[in-house]
């Protein structure tokens, strides 16, 4: 009986012949580089909480700034109402005032005249008519209402009313006082009367 040649894969072991291999699955940028979307996230966070901190940021600005035109708003308020009440408190008082200065200079002169005739036994008069007008400057003293007296030589009109014009032939002398004969009054800046004064006038002579 003929032997026949056996081939080589009949006589290869079963462990010996070729394996077959699983397919890997297809590359992925998301699984092979997880750092790359962490970097996306991160960076979409920090521009939304940029945003948000940005929105804030204007939204106080707009409160400082409405805060502070509310403030102006009051305070102009309050001082327009300060002013109407002072005014207010002003036009109440300022009739009595008058009539209280009016009596000062009725008084002041009462007092001139009884000084000029020169009636016998009338110094007593005179003393008591002094302490009652010095009396009625106090009054108005103790409701805010103070004298003055200009301390310049010559006329100022805003402060000073003109009692008497003395003509004069010294050029230098116009417009000086001639004499201050009653004080002013003035309430909180404001001028109640005048302070009255005699005033010289420049007149030259005649050449003839």
């Amino acid at each position: 009986m003929e032997n026949m040649e056996a081939t080589p894969n009949e006589h290869r072991p079963a462990e010996e012949q070729p394996a077959s291999f699983a397919l890997e699955p297809p590359f992925s940028t998301e699984t092979a580089q997880p750092g790359a979307a962490v970097s996306r996230i991160t960076l979409q966070g920090i521009e939304e909480l940029r945003a948000e901190m940005q929105s804030l940021r204007e939204d106080f600005e707009t409160k400082v700034q409405y805060d502070q035109s509310k403030e102006r708003l009051i305070d102009t308020l309050h001082e327009e109402l300060q002013d109407h009440r002072e005014g207010l408190h002003f036009k109440v008082l300022r009739p009595l005032f008058t009539d209280l200065i009016s009596l000062y200079d009725n008084i002041g002169r009462i007092i001139e005249s009884s000084a000029s005739a020169h009636i016998g036994n009338e110094d007593h008069v005179i003393e008591n008519l002094l302490s009652f007008q010095q009396e009625v400057e106090e009054i108005l003293y103790r409701q805010g209402v103070e004298t003055f007296q200009l301390e310049e030589e010559t006329f100022v009109g805003n402060k000073q009313r003109v009692l008497k014009v003395i003509n004069t032939p010294k050029a230098a002398l116009d417009k000086h006082i001639a004499r201050k004969v009653r004080k002013g009054f003035v309430y909180e800046n404001r001028i109640l009367r005048p302070e009255i004064v005699e005033v010289y006038k420049y007149v030259p002579t005649n050449q003839g």
